[in-house]
């Protein structure tokens, strides 16, 4: 829907408020379907919830092994970053990219660990200098680093991978 408005000198301001507003809904609902696409928008979208379902995950483990289990909390970071590769993965090959670059599920997988190693290792430098240095809880600094590295992660894994 758009609307015009008159301006003072005559001419008219189109309003494409709402034109914008059910195409960013539109995105938001064909991203929540199960049905394939090659949309990288629907992708994109797709990938922010497949990384937030993977962030619970790894926060959990991040947080129970620090708080119950007294393991150091990069340590802890790095263990529940591991579980968020794995969440990642398997939502990620059967929900959000449809196309593969790479005939072998083996080399796939190995790409995509590497691609995460990485992004664990500025995972846990930005971990590491929000709390050593900007003295941040390590849970605030886990979501500042995991914001972050979804970037690194969704780019490079579009480029080399899907």
């Amino acid at each position: 829907m758009i609307s015009e408005h008159k301006l003072a000198g005559g001419g008219k301001l189109k309003n494409t408020l709402f034109k914008t507003s059910d195409w960013s809904w539109k995105i938001i609902k064909d991203s929540l379907t199960l049905q394939p696409t090659n949309s990288r928008k629907i992708e994109l979208v797709r990938s922010l919830i497949v990384s937030g379902v993977s962030f619970v995950g790894d926060a959990f483990i991040l947080i129970f092994a620090k708080e119950i289990l007294g393991i150091h909390y990069l340590v802890a970071a790095a263990l529940g970053f591991l579980c968020g590769v794995v969440i990642n993965y398997v939502l990620s090959v059967t929900w959000v990219f449809t196309t593969r670059k790479l005939a072998s599920k083996h080399i796939e997988f190995t790409v995509f660990v590497v691609i995460c190693t990485v992004g664990l290792g500025l995972n846990l430098l930005v971990i590491a200098a929000l709390v050593e240095r900007f003295l941040l809880d390590y849970r605030l600094a886990k979501v500042v680093a995991t914001v972050l590295i979804f970037f690194w992660n969704f780019f490079m894994r579009k480029k080399l991978l899907y």
